[in-house]
């Protein structure tokens, strides 16, 4: 209980909330998530176990399938834990398409206990703790000691929506990250992970050099990873000393074990003033980038900042992933002699004297932006 009114107040973390849940009844997985306000966003307040990839499939595809959910939405079951032989037998989840296709390839949810909690405004929050299928089911014994803290835990709900105002200005911020086609990764005081951009997110969800897991953020490779943490250290414990000595943050490679060009890591801190920092304060940025990647160009700013034309644009666009101009030209559709013309004007309205120039003049510009859409 203390746990959860902590991480309300911003003293604790509420993964570290989320982890006590799933130990308390000894589950794999956690999804918890609250809606303070019929017309409100979803908060993921913690997922374990869970990629961001499968949290965007279940909310795109598999939503309206969810047979739990129908069930205790239908027969109205709230404010009481139950599980998930209470809801759906297991045959009949073990058939649905929603385990089929997404649970079993994937996190193999298949023994839940879980709730739907009513809080105020019409507010709801849901949370479930699971097990895969080669597991022993949850008990009424499990039930019961969630039933127990559902009180606190909307209590405590209600305290971090009251106080979520104040966390817009970091909600905007974060929207403004995730437009950025780089990763960008945010750390609290000894390396907690506080949040990351969406290209962070498809980085990490790869599990390819760079893992996020119970230990934080870690390199695959033994040598990466003590390199990666001296720098993490450096940068979250700095003074104004270091930065007089050069030593605020570093730079390294992440070799990658499926092969793929190393990422290039960037530490650095943020901000010397560490005396308030509350534990979900970033004291340290990580930006990560993956030179396999190819560029995904705004074609709207290219238009806008240099007068493109749409073909132009497209034509831009491919060039700057490393296509030469006769493959693009293929890919477009269009003779050479076309694609030559575009890239003649293309070069003209951004004053460059050729496709080198023209292709390092507009990664400048816009190359750190993503398109809303891509």
């Amino acid at each position: 209980m203390g746990l959860l009114y902590d991480a309300a107040l911003g003293h604790a973390d509420w993964a570290h909330v989320g982890a006590r849940l799933a130990s308390l009844v000894d589950g794999a997985t956690l999804t918890f998530t609250a809606q303070y306000a019929p017309t409100a966003g979803i908060d993921f307040v913690d997922m374990k176990g869970v990629t961001q990839a499968e949290i965007e499939l279940y909310a795109t595809q598999y939503l309206a399938d969810d047979l739990w959910r129908n069930a205790a939405i239908g027969r109205q079951i709230v404010d009481r834990v139950v599980l998930n032989t209470d809801l759906v037998s297991d045959l009949d989840w073990r058939n649905s398409r929603i385990y089929t296709e997404l649970c079993r390839p994937n996190t193999d949810i298949f023994h839940g206990v879980m709730v739907t909690g009513t809080l105020l405004e019409q507010g709801l929050f849901s949370l479930g703790i699971h097990r895969p299928h080669n597991a022993s089911p949850f008990n009424a014994a499990a039930a019961s000691r969630l039933q127990r803290l559902l009180p606190h835990i909307g209590r405590a709900l209600q305290v971090r929506s009251r106080l979520g105002l104040a966390g817009a200005e970091q909600r905007a911020s974060m929207a403004v990250l995730d437009r950025f086609a780089f990763g960008v990764i945010q750390l609290g005081a000894r390396g907690v992970f506080i949040s990351a951009n969406a290209a962070a997110r498809r980085i990490l969800d790869c599990n390819d050099g760079l893992v996020l897991g119970r230990l934080g953020l870690r390199a695959a490779s033994a040598a990466d990873d003590t390199r990666l943490q001296r720098a993490i250290s450096r940068a979250g414990g700095l003074t104004a000393a270091m930065v007089e000595r050069g030593e605020a943050g570093g730079h390294l490679r992440v070799q990658r074990p499926s092969g793929a060009k190393p990422y290039a890591v960037i530490v650095t801190p943020l901000g010397l003033d560490r005396v308030y920092l509350s534990p979900r304060q970033a004291v340290t940025m990580l930006i990560v980038t993956d030179p396999d990647a190819d560029p995904q160009l705004d074609l709207q700013a290219l238009k806008a900042l240099f007068g493109f034309t749409p073909a132009e644009a497209r034509l831009v666009n491919l060039l700057v992933s490393g296509r030469s101009l006769p493959d693009v030209a293929k890919e477009l559709g269009i003779g050479f002699e076309t694609a030559r013309t575009h890239l003649a004007r293309a070069r003209a309205k951004t004053e460059t004297t050729s496709q080198i120039d023209l292709v390092r003049t507009v990664l400048l510009a816009v190359s750190p932006l993503r398109s809303p859409t891509s």
